[in-house]
């Protein structure tokens, strides 16, 4: 019984995991902006949320709607300060990517004056046990399910079946072109952040009732993100979720055998294994259509 018992915490834990790759993905695929400090948009969303359940007593709708603007904000915030002006001079994906990992660590000590090193935990309904036979599993962890699997085929029809979606595949396809018949690619850059940075906060909102959160999380999350979307494939949002999926339950059924501290030893060997043996990842050969 302990295998399914970590089965169903993995698919939960996976779950969480799809939900930030997707946003990753989205944002990559879109901007070819190789977003590092996505972690932190997941930080700060979860830190503002408790921040208001916890401090200002607010109620928890309140407080997601706090914390998706907070989130939405940070990652247009980004782009428009950092990364764009970086474009207009032709920066290299690399300087890029350092501004990026540059943003992470300064955000990352911020939290870190501002809440301490701690992890921060809420209780309520939401991190009750609910059993089902010999199994049990939080409500945090059956929601987080549940919204997954809402959330991210909505993304795909909004990819696939819009004029948004439209857009992000010819921007993917090719920026330059799209500028060419006279669209303005960076209102649509914002956008892909702004969706990307949005597809954090259920995950992050409910980060606090699973397994608490502290500033160094926003690294973990973006190690996991860029893990899930190279797992899936680098050009595929649906990849990408079908990356964080196996590595939630290659995690914990992975401690069936081994101790906890083996999480991140199995998540980045699979990443591995991945660049060795297929390095286009489980969709990648199948082209960048989301």
């Amino acid at each position: 019984m302990l295998f399914w018992q970590l089965l169903l915490q993995g698919i939960a834990a996976g779950a969480g995991y799809a939900l930030i790759a997707v946003g990753f993905a989205l944002i990559y695929s879109t901007t070819r902006t190789f977003h590092f400090a996505h972690g932190v948009t997941y930080a700060l969303a979860a830190y503002a949320y408790y921040a208001a359940v916890q401090t200002l007593h607010w109620h928890p709708a309140a407080a997601v709607v706090l914390a998706a603007c907070i989130a939405v904000l940070f990652g247009v915030s980004v782009d428009a300060l950092v990364y764009q002006p970086m474009r207009r001079t032709a920066a290299s994906f690399l300087t890029l990517f350092a501004a990026s990992f540059g943003v992470l660590v300064v955000v990352v000590n911020c939290l870190v004056l501002g809440f301490g090193n701690s992890f921060y935990s809420l209780s309520g309904a939401l991190s009750r046990g609910v059993e089902y036979g010999p199994f049990v599993v939080s409500m945090a962890n059956l929601t987080e399910i549940a919204l997954a699997a809402v959330l991210i085929p909505l993304v795909l029809v909004v990819m696939r079946r819009t004029r948004l979606g439209t857009f992000f595949r010819a921007m993917a396809d090719n920026n330059e072109l799209v500028e060419v018949f006279g669209f303005r690619s960076r209102r649509y850059v914002r956008l892909a952040f702004a969706i990307g940075s949005l597809c954090v906060v259920p995950a992050a909102v409910l980060a606090p009732y699973i397994g608490g959160i502290q500033p160094g999380t926003a690294t973990v999350v973006t190690l996991i993100a860029i893990a899930a979307t190279i797992i899936g494939g680098i050009d595929s949002i649906a990849g990408a979720a079908l990356g964080g999926l196996l590595l939630g339950v290659a995690e914990n059924v992975g401690i069936w055998k081994l101790s906890s501290a083996w999480k991140p030893a199995i998540s980045f060997g699979i990443l591995l294994l991945f660049l060795i043996v297929r390095p286009t990842g489980i969709l990648g050969a199948r082209g960048r259509r989301a």
